[in-house]
């Protein structure tokens, strides 16, 4: 096959020389008081997250979030047997969920995933959309957890209103967030 990036011939979705140029740039954002990790800068990796919308992105999303867990295994300190992993809209699009991978991968730091848990009744599509319409469009979560301590996952942070909507929803509930992880940060 062909590196998805140089499209030289190699064995993998990158070829070696790719595989080290795909560098990490770690983040973090203050939201809603929450502390949101990042660990691409979504300018230098925004070719690599549209393959969510491709069958071949669930290989795609697992290289990357391999990378950005040992990232955080190394430098993250902290206890987290009990902690629950909770992807955004968890749900299973064009033969993956991406939020499904990344908790697969983070599940190697100790973290238990729960898939499924956390639904948008509202599916409308944030990409490319202003802030106020992301205000005036709330995705409307359901979730039946309650009194956990949680993680939440999502692959991108652009304005911060998916993770704000979700932690409200989620505390009004009596559970605990402890910080957000996404895979890059695509805001200022």
């Amino acid at each position: 096959m062909r590196c998805l990036l140089c499209a030289s011939w190699c064995f993998s979705l990158f070829c070696k020389q790719c595989k080290k140029s795909i560098s990490l740039s770690p983040s973090v954002r203050l939201v809603d008081e929450m502390s949101v990790y990042s660990f691409y800068a979504y300018s230098e990796i925004e070719f690599l997250m549209h393959y969510k919308y491709l069958p071949i992105g669930s290989r795609v999303f697992s290289f990357l979030a391999k990378k950005a867990s040992l990232y955080f295994m190394q430098h993250f300190r902290g206890d987290f047997d009990f902690v629950l992993g909770l992807g955004i809209d968890d749900c299973i699009q064009r033969g993956f969920s991406h939020t499904g991978v990344i908790l697969r991968e983070f599940s190697q730091c100790g973290i238990s995933p729960v898939h499924g848990e956390l639904r948008a009744k509202n599916k409308i599509s944030y990409a490319g959309k202003s802030l106020k319409f992301r205000e005036e469009n709330q995705k409307n979560f359901q979730s039946k957890l309650t009194n956990q301590t949680l993680i939440l996952f999502d692959d991108i942070i652009t304005t911060g209103t998916t993770l704000k909507e979700a932690k409200k929803l989620l505390q009004s509930r009596g559970n605990k967030i402890l910080f957000a992880i996404t895979l890059c940060n695509a805001g200022k």
